[in-house]
């Protein structure tokens, strides 16, 4: 962490009393750099939507605009949500919101500290992420990666399934089950089969898990026999292909992905080795 340059960090909260003590918690951890405290959630939203910053600590029950609402209204934004109340029934809706913790009030240090070595975890993590794109970004303009130079395709043997962090937990996927992966932003987006064995209970259609990594490193897992890089952004389970239409890949289940030129010579070449000639 010595290199690292700190968390930028606000705390919100109506009550001067929390609001300092939450402050005062910033100030005195390393590697968290407080930029400013709120008492007003108004005032915080609009600083937030004009200034860089990784850690909100959000008090709940607030007047005007409560914690929930203001998670809400920054979905999207790099920053992470740290969630303060009295009240742990909100804890539900808290991680509905993405947040990274919830802290119940009276907040201690200890368990600051705990909400707040998370946030660097998280951070440390994303920027290991956002270093390997970078680098796979470097490698698809140099022409490495469509032609698959330089890659290092590891042999998982008869692997059929893996395990993920997502929603604080660790979740089972079957390999069989994939249709595809997404990126997005320095997260991945695997796409199940609504009808496959996986043993989730997740809601919504696509059925997906997101996890915290970034693709190459999702497409060294899998086993190249099996999934292919056909975009930048998509890797698909040739197994769940159901039809290839110009430029776009089509599912079992009706969803497609798009293929781009510089990967659409590799896709051919496999098609070719299962087409009867």
């Amino acid at each position: 962490m010595e290199d690292m340059k700190k968390l930028r960090c606000v705390v919100v909260d109506d009550e001067p009393l929390a609001m300092e003590m939450m402050a005062s918690y910033v100030r005195k951890t390393p590697y968290l750099g407080l930029e400013k405290a709120f008492s007003n959630s108004l005032e915080a939203l609009e600083f937030l939507r004009s200034n860089e910053v990784d850690v909100a600590f959000l008090d709940i029950q607030m007047p005007d605009l409560n914690g929930l609402e203001l998670g809400n209204l920054l979905a999207g934004r790099p920053t992470r949500i740290v969630f303060v109340t009295a009240y742990e029934q909100y804890a539900l809706q808290g991680f509905k919101v993405e947040a990274l913790d919830y802290l119940l009030k009276p907040v201690s240090y200890a368990d600051f500290l705990r909400a707040a070595e998370r946030a660097l975890r998280w951070f440390e993590h994303a920027g290991q992420v956002r270093e390997a794109s970078a680098m796979e970004t470097k490698d698809e303009e140099d022409g490495k990666s469509v032609s698959g130079a330089g890659d290092v395709r590891q042999d998982r043997g008869e692997m059929d399934s893996i395990f993920v962090r997502a929603d604080y937990r660790w979740v089972r996927i079957r390999l069989e089950d994939i249709l595809f992966v997404e990126s997005v932003r320095d997260y991945v987006k695997i796409h199940l089969d609504p009808e496959g064995k996986s043993r989730q209970d997740t809601p919504g259609a696509p059925f997906c898990v997101m996890t915290l990594q970034s693709m190459k490193s999702m497409e060294n897992w899998f086993p190249a026999d099996k999934f292919m890089r056909v975009h930048r952004s998509f890797l698909i389970n040739m197994d769940q292909v159901a039809a290839i239409e110009k430029n776009r890949v089509v599912f079992s289940d009706g969803e497609g992905v798009p293929v781009s030129d510089s990967y659409k010579a590799v896709l051919d070449e496999a098609i070719q080795k299962k087409t009867l000639s």
